[in-house]
C-alpha cells in the first residue's frame, strides 16, 4: 500500500502585498521609527520566520530608497546589524502571503513616535559628512580597547584579573570623556550636542533591565524614557555619554545574567526571584556608579590639570541640555516603579553586583 503524502501549500505573496508591506514600512519611518524599531516590535509578536521576513524587508527597502547612500549614519548601524544578524535572508524572497500580511498591518498600527532623526523624505541625495549627524567621533582606536578590555573583564573566572581589567577600562573611558568635553567646550563657537538612542530589551524581565539601564545612565548624565508596552527604553545624553552608557549597559547585563544563574542554581530558580535579583542588582549597580564617578572624576581632574571651577559649568551646561531635550521628546513623565517580592533574590541581587566589575561611569559633578 502506498504512503499517503499531504501538502500544504503556502499562498505566495502578491506584488499588490509586497507592496503594501514595503508602503506600510515607509510610512512608519515617517512616523518616527527606525529600522531596529520595526524588527524589534516584529520580534515581540510574531514568530521567528516572520521575523528574519520583517529584517528582508527593512534591507531590501534600504536597497530600493538609496538608503545606504543618504541616511544619516547612526540609521546605517541599525541596517548593518540587521543585516549581521539575519545574514540568510533577501528581500521577498521565503515571505508567504500570511507573514506579509501580519508584517503590514502591525506596522500600519504603529502610531506616530518620538522623531529621533530625520525621516528618509527629508534626507538629501547623497549623505554629506556632518560630524553631528549621531556619531560620537571617538577615537576607534579608544573604543575598540575599551570594548576588549570589556570583553574579557566579562569572561574571566578570576576576580583580580577582572578588577584589573575593568580598572584600566575606567582609566580610559573616563580621561577619554573628561578630554572631549573639554575639547567641546574650548572649540570656538561650541555647543552642547545631545543625540537621543533607542535601547531595545528583550523578554523576560524587561521591567528590571530597564532600571539596571536608567540606574546606569543617572550616573552618567544620561536620562532614560522607557516605553514599557514595547520594551524599548530611549537614552538621552551626549553621543560620548551615550556611547559609554550601552557599552556598561551591555557588560553590566551579562555580569547579572550570569550571577543570576549561579545564584538559582543553589537558590530559586523562580519569576519572582529572578525579578527581585535584577532589582536588587540594578539598584546597587546605580549606587556604585555614583560613587565611583565622584572619585573617578576627581582622578582625571588632577591628570589632566584643570580646575573643578573650570569643569563644573562644562558638566552643568551638558546636564541642562539634557533636560531640555527631554522635556522636548517627551514632555511630562512619570517615575517607573518597581518592587522586589523575593528577599532572597533581592538580596542575592546586590551582592552580585558588589562583586560585578564596573568601567568608570565618566563625569559626574563631584560634590
Amino acid at each position: 500500500m502506498g504512503s499517503i503524502r499531504t501538502h500544504i501549500r503556502q499562498l505566495e505573496t502578491s506584488d499588490e502585498q509586497w507592496h503594501a508591506l514595503i508602503g506600510a514600512l515607509a510610512a512608519a519611518y515617517e512616523r518616527g521609527w527606525q529600522p531596529a524599531d520595526l524588527v524589534h516590535v516584529a520580534a515581540r509578536s510574531l514568530d521567528a520566520a516572520t521575523v528574519r521576513n520583517a529584517a528582508g524587508a527593512v534591507l531590501h527597502e534600504a536597497h530600493v530608497s538609496g538608503a545606504w547612500s543618504r541616511a544619516p549614519r547612526g540609521w546605517l548601524d541599525q541596517l548593518r546589524t540587521i543585516a549581521d544578524t539575519h545574514p540568510a535572508v533577501n528581500g521577498r524572497s521565503g515571505i508567504d502571503a500570511t507573514q506579509c500580511g501580519s508584517l503590514t498591518f502591525l506596522w500600519r498600527r504603529l502610531p506616530r513616535w518620538h522623531v529621533l532623526c530625520p525621516p528618509p523624505s527629508s534626507w538629501p541625495t547623497h549623505r554629506a559628512d556632518d560630524p553631528l549627524d549621531g556619531t560620537t567621533n571617538a577615537d576607534p582606536k579608544v573604543l575598540n580597547k575599551i570594548r576588549g578590555l570589556l570583553a574579557k573583564a566579562e569572561s574571566t573566572e578570576y576576580t583580580e584579573e577582572a578588577e584589573t581589567l575593568t580598572a584600566k577600562a575606567q582609566e580610559l573611558m573616563t580621561r577619554y570623556a573628561i578630554g572631549t568635553a573639554l575639547l567641546e567646550a574650548a572649540a570656538p563657537g561650541s555647543r552642547v550636542v545631545v543625540h537621543s538612542k533607542r535601547i531595545h530589551l528583550d523578554n523576560p524581565y524587561v521591567k528590571q533591565k530597564a532600571l539596571l539601564l536608567t540606574s546606569i545612565g543617572d550616573a552618567n548624565q544620561v536620562q532614560t524614557a522607557f516605553t514599557a508596552q514595547l520594551g524599548i527604553a530611549t537614552v538621552v545624553g551626549s553621543p560620548v555619554d551615550l556611547e559609554q552608557v550601552e557599552m556598561l549597559f551591555t557588560s553590566l547585563l551579562v555580569q547579572a545574567n550570569r550571577a543570576m544563574r549561579t545564584a538559582g542554581e543553589t537558590g530559586s530558580r523562580s519569576a519572582p526571584f529572578r525579578k527581585a535579583f535584577l532589582f536588587g542588582f540594578a539598584v546597587r549597580i546605580g549606587q556604585r556608579l555614583t560613587e565611583a564617578g565622584k572619585a573617578a572624576t576627581a582622578e582625571a581632574v588632577v591628570e589632566s590639570e584643570v580646575e573643578y571651577r573650570d569643569l563644573l559649568p562644562i558638566l552643568a551646561n551638558r546636564a541642562e541640555a539634557v533636560r531640555a531635550e527631554v522635556a522636548r521628546l517627551f514632555g511630562p513623565m512619570r517615575e517607573m516603579t518597581c518592587s522586589a517580592a523575593d528577599a532572597l533574590g533581592w538580596h542575592a541581587g546586590r551582592s552580585a553586583a558588589d562583586e560585578a566589575t564596573l568601567v568608570s561611569p565618566g563625569p559626574a559633578i563631584a560634590g
